[in-house]
């Protein structure tokens, strides 16, 4: 009898292991997908970027001119065209290929980082190209967000779609906390003109992933 205790406990042992492996897997299911999990990180490193521009934005602006009215519009023109053009972004998502609209927005918001960083490096920044680089940046995002949230579902098996869209929200809530923090060391440390400087080097993350996924076609 007392040698069969030894046995049983490691029974229980292997079984309890498993239950944990199996709730581990159920967690993160969506990520044991290549292509998700290439998106996954590469989002996740361009969103920390962009968190970290947010808020060394928001600084400079009010640095600059003192004016909160400034600082709410500057936010305004950053988030107001996904009101006006996701409808837009949405219908050409489902006629042209995603990986280029997705392409051209990293692209496209990687230059406008980089262009605010050279600016404030050089001393040059006006609240005017703030202004309007926010409202170009927002703009982009209005095209690439639609095909982004229509990719998800075709990269993991239908069953793992609910976990993609969870996964999904971890990685933008995880950089909305971790993004503002590096931003705010960053910008203490080298200034606004980093900070924008970093997030421009986030995009190449995203990028990359893209690059390298087997995209499935329009």
């Amino acid at each position: 009898m007392s040698s069969s205790l030894p046995q049983e406990q490691t029974i229980e042992s292997d079984v309890r292991a498993a239950g944990t492996q199996s709730a581990f897997h159920r967690t993160f299911s969506a990520l044991h997908y290549r292509d998700f999990r290439l998106l996954w990180f590469g989002a996740f490193t361009s969103t920390c970027g962009t968190f970290m521009q947010a808020l060394a934005q928001g600084w400079l602006v009010y640095k600059i001119t003192g004016s909160a009215l400034l600082l709410g519009v500057d936010g305004f023109l950053a988030t107001g065209p996904m009101l006006l053009f996701s409808l837009f972004g949405g219908v050409i998502a489902d006629r042209i290929d995603r990986k280029k609209v997705m392409l051209a927005s990293q692209w496209a918001q990687m230059t406008f980082a980089f262009v605010l960083a050279l600016l404030i490096y050089l001393g040059k920044v006006q609240v005017w190209h703030i202004l309007l680089m926010s409202f170009l940046t927002g703009s982009a995002q209005s095209f690439s967000g639609p095909a982004y949230a229509s990719l998800l579902p075709l990269l993991v098996k239908r069953e793992d779609v609910p976990n993609a869209v969870a996964m999904n929200s971890m990685q933008f809530n995880l950089a909305r906390v971790i993004g503002p923090a590096l931003g705010g060391v960053v910008y203490g440390v080298w200034g606004a003109a980093a900070c924008f400087a970093f997030n421009g080097v986030s995009f190449i993350a995203v990028i990359i992933a893209m690059m390298i996924m087997n995209m499935p076609p329009t």
